[in-house]
């Protein structure tokens, strides 16, 4: 798979102020395979930020390169890029439109150049990655519930095969069951696939619970890049932001500063925290 790479990146959308930049001097590349948080406070610049990352905004400023090639050559397919770089919006399910939630994810491999039968299989293969059932096949997309339609979208883009997955707050308004279900299922079809994923996010829950490598924007600028650890041990630069550790973070270091034995490891689970307590209880 392709590495995703941005170099000195701004972009403005007052055109007759062009120094009032939504993002810039943005730097980062991103290996293939790789999960990553993009995290932010709202206003950070972060949904402007991805739609660069497919093409459909221009940088002002800077380039962006995709498997070695900048996609902003004389020439550059950036349809191709499109489908190749899936990108699945806030609120996924308002991109569906079809009358059927077969038709609606064989939309984009026919728009490939597929054939009926080629499209039906990557659609097929792409539902049953995400756990929608055949029962759901001749369904209309609107009978659905809100956590399958999210599957169905995400389902239409993962049938057109792109190389890197970006999903912008995927699992805002679901509840918090509903929520924990959806973002392990994103997880495993990450662990399954080895595709590259990018997870919008303003829960630090959510990119703890997920994600390998955060990247944290604040006002339009790229602040910090690491592990959840890194970036979660840093938790008085965080506050400062308005970004909070995840509740069981904060929970472990006040634990420890009221003297309880758990290390110096920045846990992120709850899971984990469970694990350490239980540990140092026994002791």
């Amino acid at each position: 798979m392709p590495d995703l790479e941005l170099s000195h990146v701004y972009y403005g959308y007052d055109k007759d102020h062009p120094e009032d930049y939504t993002i810039a001097d943005v730097t980062f590349s991103i290996p293939e395979g790789q999960f990553v948080g993009l995290i932010g406070q709202t206003g950070s610049g972060k949904s402007t930020l991805i739609q660069h990352l497919n093409g459909l905004l221009k940088a002002g400023k800077g380039d962006i390169r995709y498997d070695g090639t900048s996609i902003y050559s004389d020439g550059y397919d950036l349809r191709k890029l499109r489908f190749e770089v899936g990108l699945v919006f806030q609120y996924p399910e308002h991109q569906l439109f079809e009358t059927t939630v077969m038709a609606d994810v064989c939309y984009g491999p026919k728009n490939q150049g597929l054939t009926d039968e080629e499209a039906k299989a990557r659609a097929k293969e792409a539902m049953q990655l995400v756990g929608v059932g055949e029962d759901l096949f001749d369904k209309s997309p609107f009978d659905l519930s809100g956590g399958q339609k999210r599957r169905v979208a995400i389902a239409g883009v993962l049938a057109m095969h792109p190389k890197i997955l970006i999903l912008d707050e995927p699992a805002a308004g679901l509840d918090p069951e509903g929520r924990e279900v959806f973002l392990d299922e994103i997880k495993a079809l990450h662990e399954k696939t080895k595709m590259t994923v990018i997870l919008v996010s303003h829960s630090m829950e959510d990119v703890a619970r997920c994600a390998s490598r955060l990247l944290v924007m604040n006002r339009g600028h790229l602040i910090m890049d690491g592990t959840p650890a890194e970036i979660f041990s840093r938790t008085e630069e965080m506050n400062e932001i308005g970004l909070f550790v995840p509740q069981v973070t904060y929970l472990m270091h006040v634990l420890k500063e009221r003297g309880m034995d758990v290390g110096d490891e920045t846990v992120l689970t709850v899971d984990r925290a469970v694990d350490i307590i239980t540990e140092a209880v026994h002791r």
